[in-house]
């Protein structure tokens, strides 16, 4: 009973801290634990549906292909802990680091969960505007943008960063992730992650 009560505490406030970090106030950050434990747990989500992919990939025809997607996923979810923990090593960051990536992590689902309450808000109010492909091109823009900022925002916070030294460090994630990006559409089975980012825009289109 205590433990499913200190969990629930728990929860609570991570939630509290993403609602706080993602409307710009930095005592956010303070809602976040920084241990091993802690950053595990905000993999977790992740990690759990990965393997939910991997065990997707043995009832695809394309098994090879499915396997790519896992492989890259899982390398796009290390990678901001990988980059973030060389910068904080380099700048004399390291005691704080476990927090920001913590922090960080808990945060990528505050933009999943805008996405979704934006399209769910328009689908009630105007039906019909989900059909355009104007819109969902508009969402995924706006969402991006806010997306780069609050990461930015969490690491300028969380690692005690200048607006500068934030930047560079969130624009050296992105640079990474791209590159791995361009890795697997140039190597096989030449997976293009785009294609896939805007198939459901051409399915409505299409519709």
């Amino acid at each position: 009973m205590i433990s499913n009560s200190g969990k629930m505490g728990s929860g609570r406030k991570i939630l509290q801290g993403m609602l706080l970090l993602a409307s710009g106030r930095r005592e956010g950050i303070a809602c976040f634990e920084g241990t091993p434990d802690a950053f595990g747990a905000a993999l977790a989500p992740q990690l759990a549906m990965l393997i939910v992919g991997v065990l997707q990939v043995f009832v695809v025809p394309d098994k090879l292909l499915g396997l790519t997607k896992i492989l890259l996923s899982l390398c796009v979810v290390l990678l901001p802990a990988v980059v973030s923990q060389f910068y904080a090593h380099r700048w004399g960051r390291d005691v704080l680091w476990l927090r920001y990536i913590t922090a960080a992590t808990w945060c990528n689902w505050v933009v999943l969960l805008i996405s979704l309450g934006a399209t769910i808000l328009a689908g009630l109010l105007f039906p019909a505007i989900l059909t355009q492909p104007g819109f969902m091109g508009a969402l995924v823009l706006s969402v991006a943008v806010y997306e780069m900022w609050l990461q930015w925002y969490v690491a300028r916070v969380g690692l005690g960063l200048s607006r500068g030294r934030a930047l560079l460090l969130y624009a050296s994630i992105l640079a990474a992730t791209l590159a791995l990006y361009v890795f697997a559409a140039l190597l096989p089975p030449h997976y293009i992650v785009l294609k896939d980012l805007l198939q459901p825009m051409i399915n409505m289109k299409n519709s």
